[in-house]
């Protein structure tokens, strides 16, 4: 009877340390949350934005290597925005369709992916896809309303010199949750900002214009009295 009282206690504490990690885990997530909300109000420039953003939000899932992937334009193909723990050789290159690979199907389809092990996934093996390593893998839309204007890419790459007993666990359903309240957020504020740098782009471009126009009247004004001038002279 004493042996099971001790295996109780020893599961009750378990469970409470457990208990106690999930709890500071989901305060920290919460608090990266409010940080990156306060961040989007105060940097206005994109990439800024998505660096800061790919940086907090891999601490939060305990990613060790992630990018941010943003649609252009035309919407057929996603460019590489922001990353963390890439080979910089292949950053310059990394381009991918929609419906392509997984971040091209999540753009498509609109879901997340969560992939246990990307070296077991034969949709990892495009020449032209960032470079993840093995391991856990989770890809999220980055949304505004029903829009998908985009995608984060997170994943814990394993080490073959760390036994399985202590490499990192696989991304949980409080991360998901996470990425995707966030990416929520960060979508709005991403697209407000490609608006404005538009916005800010237009009126550059309508400024040149004016001043176009006020140079080509002053030359006419110019000619024009030089013109009367000269008939006056004559007279």
């Amino acid at each position: 009877e004493i042996g099971q009282v001790r295996d109780a206690f020893y599961h009750m504490l378990d469970d409470l340390r457990g208990s106690t990690q999930r709890l500071e885990d989901l305060v920290f997530k919460l608090g990266t949350l409010n940080e990156m909300v306060e961040l989007a109000a105060r940097i206005p420039r994109i990439q800024d934005l998505l660096g800061l953003v790919l940086q907090s939000t891999m601490r939060a899932v305990r990613a060790t290597v992630g990018s941010i992937m943003i649609l252009d334009r035309d919407r057929t193909v996603l460019k590489l925005a922001a990353s963390r723990g890439i080979p910089d050789a292949v950053v310059p290159a990394v381009e991918v369709k929609v419906g392509e690979g997984v971040a091209g199907k999540v753009v498509e389809m609109g879901e997340p992916v969560l992939v246990d092990d990307i070296a077991s996934d034969p949709r990892f093996n495009k020449a032209n896809d960032p470079q993840y390593g093995n391991g856990s893998f989770i890809c999220m839309p980055i949304r505004v309303g029903d829009r998908v204007i985009g995608v984060i890419n997170m994943a814990k790459k394993r080490d073959s010199a760390i036994s399985d007993a202590h490499r990192p666990p696989p991304f949980s359903s409080t991360d998901l949750q996470f990425l995707n309240a966030l990416m929520t957020y960060i979508g709005y504020a991403v697209d407000n900002s490609r608006l404005l740098e538009e916005a800010q782009s237009s009126a550059s471009q309508l400024q040149n214009v004016v001043d176009d126009l006020k140079s080509t009247q002053t030359q006419l004004v110019r000619g024009e009295t030089l013109r009367a001038m000269g008939q006056l002279s004559s007279g």
